[in-house]
């Protein structure tokens, strides 16, 4: 019997809880019709800005190894 009990809390909290959620959402009022974007032209500059490259998409020069020391001394101010 113990057993049963065990396995039918969790059952009932989560009917419970899925039953509070549809009725807040209801509560809520009606969702908006469309979609994520507000218009055309906000989905176009979302799709440009996604496809333009990032920050870190042409990799850094090699500087050699005076550019490696150089990197150092400035790591190694901090200390």
């Amino acid at each position: 019997m113990k057993v049963l009990a065990w396995l039918a809390f969790p059952l009932v909290a989560t009917a419970l809880a899925m039953c509070w959620a549809a009725w807040r959402g209801r509560s809520r009022g009606p969702r908006r019709s469309g979609g994520a974007f507000a218009s055309v032209e906000d989905f176009r500059r979302f799709t440009e800005a996604m496809a333009a490259p990032g920050p870190r998409a042409t990799p850094e020069p090699r500087r050699g190894l005076r550019g490696l020391i150089r990197k150092l001394k400035i790591a190694g101010q901090g200390s």
